[in-house]
């Protein structure tokens, strides 16, 4: 695997976001609140807690991953697209320049009961939303203090901060999204991109 490290970006700039789906499941926002899957005990996925939430309009299952970092707690909830034949960056998200739910449906939740540096941006114990953003070989990492939003309806001026994101290439392409945590480092695996930050428990 080859990784290349992307230059700190600190200029913060509103983007526009356009109407862009994963897996065509932004046609009906409503699907959102859908009920939950049943009520399956968390399994283990990549050292964390894996609990289905429900599945979107097009297939994408909802997950909520749990893990125990230095002490804290940290969960992401989000949705697992599938590539499906399709190409990141040309037929599917994340596209250069736009921001980036780094999931299907509704915006990418993440947790903590601690005080965390993720990357260059401190970050509060609390409730935030995950996106992504690429402009060539630059890919930074947003942390906003809006929740419960839909996938497409990022608010640059609700934004914690942003932070640089080591990119590099997967040997094996990743046909479903996978987010995780592996020893301390928070990364995204996608076709055939994998982008990393590190994070540090205060």
């Amino acid at each position: 695997m080859q990784v290349s490290r992307s230059g700190l970006v600190m200029a913060i700039a509103l983007v526009t976001l356009t109407s862009c789906s994963d897996d065509g499941e932004d046609a009906n926002p409503g699907d959102a609140g859908a009920a939950p899957m049943g009520a399956e005990a968390p399994v283990e996925m990549l050292g964390g807690a894996l609990t289905p939430i429900h599945d979107g309009q097009a297939g994408s299952p909802h997950v909520r991953v749990e893990w125990n970092v230095s002490g804290a707690s940290i969960s992401l909830t989000y949705g697992r697209p599938f590539l499906r034949g399709r190409t990141v960056g040309d037929s599917v998200e994340p596209l250069d320049g736009q921001v980036w739910r780094v999931g299907a449906d509704e915006a990418t939740m993440f947790t903590t009961d601690r005080d965390l540096m993720v990357g260059a941006a401190h970050v509060p114990a609390g409730e935030y939303t995950l996106w992504t953003i690429s402009n060539g070989d630059t890919t930074e990492l947003i942390v906003n203090y809006e929740t419960g939003q839909w996938g497409t309806d990022y608010d640059a001026s609700k934004d914690l901060g942003r932070t640089p994101m080591t990119v590099g290439t997967l040997d094996t392409q990743a046909e479903q999204l996978t987010l995780h945590i592996e020893n301390s480092v928070l990364r995204f695996e996608w076709g055939s991109t994998v982008a990393s930050v590190l994070i540090m428990v205060h």
